[in-house]
């Protein structure tokens, strides 16, 4: 039997209510892996509005006095949440902004896995507060973990939607060993424009799947026609799922690094906990 292995998680965290979510899903990981907690808190240098409220915004934050507070608070935080473990877990201050303090302080601590909330909202601010995570989600280089602030910390069922492309078998790869660690059911999903029933689409999925799931874990697989992120989301509401898992692949678009569109739009607007699984450097 294969278990995930995790040496370190990092949890970022805003102190809010919402961001307490994700830190009760990295204990849960820590307590079946025997992972290393860090909490990271990232001190958005001040911007500010005019030369006179400038100067002494910036000399407040950089006071020692303020530092010893966000200290305390940081640690109450963690406490708060975690009562069992609050003094062992590692936290940090980080001067910099949200996504890129996150990203420094994952490969600086060589984190195998970053989780984080999205506040769970809906509308406008829902993509406002979320897209710290989707920012993160779109440059980093290890797995990232989106946590809704409503979803129970708990992997009983997962599903891993599919396309054959390298990236899936990774996902489908992580989303096994992930069933295997946690003796949870995995149901893979294959969703296409339009299901082609003069062709064996049925017999070449099973194929494609087998080899990674094969004697590994309890699993299901289902076809299915309409938008890759709608039936997601959808089924995975349908199903009960815990938790995601899907590749997240990076593009480039205009010199710039884009994330597909299926992968975006399940971290932003899927109820359920997702797991983003990014592409090895060498694919």
């Amino acid at each position: 039997m294969s278990t995930m292995a995790l040496q370190r998680i990092l949890v970022p965290t805003d102190l809010s209510d919402f961001a307490g979510n994700a830190l009760r899903w990295a204990d849960m990981l820590r307590r079946r892996l025997g992972a290393q907690l860090t909490v990271v808190y990232a001190n958005e240098p001040y911007i500010p509005f005019d030369a006179i409220e400038g100067p002494a915004a910036y000399l407040l934050q950089h006071q020692p006095e303020f530092r010893e507070r966000l200290t305390e608070e940081l640690h109450d935080h963690v406490q708060r949440h975690l009562p069992e473990i609050g003094p062992a877990a590692e936290t940090l201050i980080v001067d910099r902004a949200p996504a890129q303090a996150i990203l420094e302080t994952a490969e600086s601590i060589d984190a195998d896995l970053i989780v984080m909330g999205t506040h769970g909202r809906t509308g406008w601010r829902r993509v406002l507060l979320g897209s710290v995570a989707e920012k993160v989600v779109h440059h980093a280089d290890r797995p990232v973990l989106c946590i809704p602030s409503d979803a129970p910390p708990s992997i009983g069922k997962i599903l891993c939607p599919v396309n054959f492309t390298p990236i899936a078998r990774v996902a489908l790869e992580q989303a096994a060993t992930l069933a295997e660690t946690f003796d949870a059911e995995l149901l893979i999903v294959h969703v296409t424009d339009a299901i082609d029933h003069t062709s064996d689409v049925e017999g070449e999925f099973a194929a494609w799947i087998e080899p990674h799931v094969r004697n590994r874990c309890r699993y299901s697989h289902v076809l299915a026609s309409g938008n890759a992120a709608e039936e997601t989301i959808r089924m995975a509401h349908n199903a009960h799922a815990d938790l995601i898992v899907l590749g997240a692949e990076h593009k480039r678009f205009a010199d710039a690094t884009v994330l597909g569109t299926t992968t975006e739009r399940v971290v932003r607007f899927a109820k359920r906990a997702v797991w983003a699984v990014p592409a090895p450097a060498s694919s």
